[in-house]
């Protein structure tokens, strides 16, 4: 399987609604892993003023993306000199990357590069899943490694991301506001029993509010680095 069909899972078509929510006042934004333009429409949808850009790894999707944006590029956001010449002369007030960055090698240089394209008050917006979550130590004790074409196990994965990585994000991004702005909670894989997984998170509600032992029934976070 190629790994420009490994990156066009349906599961990266979908709207990401909890994200655009976190948006306000936007104007022009960079939607990273744009795949075939799902989320940047619902931003023109929710913005009708608004200005999209997109960078996206699969040309093929971008493709279908390309008619409602400014302009978009098909590149790896793993090469940096491509992203800092893409986007020479170009700000934005807002850059959403929907479980984009856990696919590179490069987070911290890139959210640097990224930071640096920010308008003043202009925020990226980041959401990544959680190798903390409890079904890391399933598979601990499987001895087997998945290699899922989606969720915590995507095998297009290249780094492991845990509570106390997620400042890394922020490592080359000065002076920058950075917060923990929302987590995903779930038992499992809402694909996998969708009813028996919300009953069960609905019983294990209390631990929301226990430092620590909430990151075991955390799924994924959302992170937002604020430019002063």
């Amino acid at each position: 399987m190629s790994n420009l069909k490994i990156h066009s899972h349906k599961s990266y078509q979908n709207e990401r609604t909890l994200l655009v929510k976190m948006m306000s006042n936007a104007e022009k934004v960079l939607d990273l892993g744009c795949n075939e333009g799902v989320v940047s429409r619902q931003i023109i949808r929710a913005f009708p003023n608004v200005k999209v850009w997109g960078v996206e790894i699969n040309p093929e999707a971008l493709a279908v993306a390309l008619p409602v944006l400014q302009a978009g590029w098909a590149f790896d956001l793993d090469d940096l000199d491509t992203l800092e010449e893409t986007l020479a002369g170009l700000s934005f007030d807002h850059i959403i990357a929907g479980d984009v960055l856990e696919h590179t090698w490069n987070i911290e240089e890139i959210t640097g590069i990224l930071y640096q394209h920010l308008s003043p008050k202009g925020k990226l917006i980041i959401s990544v899943p959680n190798w903390g979550h409890w079904t890391t130590l399933w598979v601990f004790f499987s001895r087997k490694w998945p290699r899922n074409p989606r969720g915590i196990f995507d095998k297009t994965h290249k780094k492991v991301i845990m509570q106390r990585n997620l400042p890394e994000f922020a490592t080359l991004c000065p002076d920058a506001i950075f917060k923990v702005a929302k987590r995903g909670y779930r038992f499992a894989d809402t694909l996998l029993f969708p009813r028996i997984n919300k009953l069960i998170i609905l019983g294990l509600y209390p631990l929301r509010f226990i430092p620590y032992l909430r990151d075991f029934i955390t799924f994924g976070y959302v992170i937002t680095i604020t430019k002063p």
